[in-house]
């Protein structure tokens, strides 16, 4: 869509300031001019032209000449583009292929923060988290993963579609790119998840050779202190629990695969692919954290977490390999076990009870996951 570019907004203070300003005297324009203009009516059942019909028609509006200025010089006055922007998108007696437009232009400007925030973001094994970083790296991904997923709606709107594809025969390309744009940017959320996962893992496994040195004196002395001198240089005390650092990626896990949900995205699309991915590094993830709580004789939370990686269905089974299919499998009986030796070790009713009521439900999540398994 062309706009009209009638003047350089010179300051990026001075535009933002402006752009807020004229929110209020769009409306009021608007509202005292809507009785002015009934050539807007163009066919019954219709309540507005398109913009692409007539793209003069809607030029004189104050939003959208605030907007087109602004649109040429997003790149550097960022901040008053998208307050522009938004405005231009929530003013309903516009026309809805043009702020389907402004919502793209938008949801492109945010993708670009959210990429320059993501090249930005520096992690290290050897190095402490960059929790604040990190943070708003994620921040920006998310807001532009919710602004492409409100374009993609906007612009896949089917009355739209039959309203503006007879005056722009290529409405379907523009859809397409968004979807495509959209997936790209859960797929920079994604790594950023996965980067956060693969971090706290790391410094789980130095984590849990200094808690075995501690306990039995499993771990050999150069171990221990190769995991020490790793935990310190991540900016982590030694006596940081293993559980604790789990319990993070699993958290992070749980969370990716609710950001990769998209509507209309079946089984072998690039979301489903991420689901799948986050779907079997959940499952290690709880596999090592129902271990982590078994070896501290903590068994309800072993059992608790067992049984959440055996109930796990990955969507594209071909992601979860039948070695790590095993090592789920095998962890959680090595949990079941120890629920039959507190069985048998149980000096009140209510302790046997509790253990008997455990190995149930381990027992019952390994025989759904054995079936499972044979249908993959």
């Amino acid at each position: 869509l062309k706009w009209p570019i009638q003047a350089q907004v010179s300051s990026r203070n001075w535009a933002a300031i402006f752009v807020i300003g004229m929110i209020g005297a769009a409306r009021l324009l608007r509202r005292t001019s809507r009785g002015t203009w009934p050539s807007l009516f163009v066919q019954p059942g219709r309540c507005f032209a398109t913009y692409a019909e007539d793209p003069a028609r809607w030029q004189s509006d104050p939003c959208v000449q605030m907007y087109g200025q602004l649109l040429a010089v997003r790149d550097a006055q960022e901040e008053a583009f998208l307050v522009a922007a938004d405005t231009l998108r929530t003013q309903v007696d516009l026309p809805r292929d043009l702020r389907a437009s402004a919502s793209r232009t938008r949801a492109s400007v945010l993708f670009k923060k959210a990429a320059t925030s993501f090249e930005a973001l520096h992690i290290s094994f050897e190095e402490p988290w960059p929790e604040a970083a990190f943070e708003d790296a994620l921040g920006h991904a998310a807001a532009a993963a919710e602004a492409y997923a409100q374009a993609l709606a906007e612009t896949g709107d089917p009355e739209l579609i039959k309203e503006v594809e007879p005056h722009v025969p290529d409405w379907p390309k523009v859809l397409a790119h968004v979807s495509a744009a959209h997936t790209e940017v859960l797929k920079l959320r994604a790594e950023l998840r996965f980067r956060q996962i693969r971090w706290h893992s790391r410094q789980a496994e130095h984590a849990r050779v200094l808690g075995e040195r501690a306990r039995k004196g499993k771990a050999s002395a150069d171990d221990a202190s190769i995991a020490a001198e790793a935990l310190e240089k991540a900016g982590l005390p030694m006596t940081t629990e293993e559980q604790n650092l789990l319990a993070v990626s699993a958290d992070a896990c749980e969370k990716l695969v609710g950001e990769c949900i998209r509507d209309g995205d079946g089984t072998g699309s690039e979301t489903s692919l991420l689901r799948s991915r986050a779907e079997a590094y959940r499952a290690l993830v709880l596999k090592d954290l129902a271990i982590a709580h078994a070896l501290v004789h903590e068994l309800e939370a072993a059992v608790g977490h067992a049984v959440a990686a055996l109930d796990i269905r990955v969507e594209d089974s071909i992601l979860y390999t039948t070695e790590a299919a095993e090592q789920v499998r095998a962890a959680a009986e090595g949990v079941f076990v120890l629920c039959g030796q507190e069985l048998r070790a149980a000096d009140t009713q209510l302790r046997g009870e509790q253990a008997s009521f455990w190995a149930a439900k381990i027992a019952t999540a390994m025989a759904k996951f054995d079936h499972y398994r044979k249908e993959c």
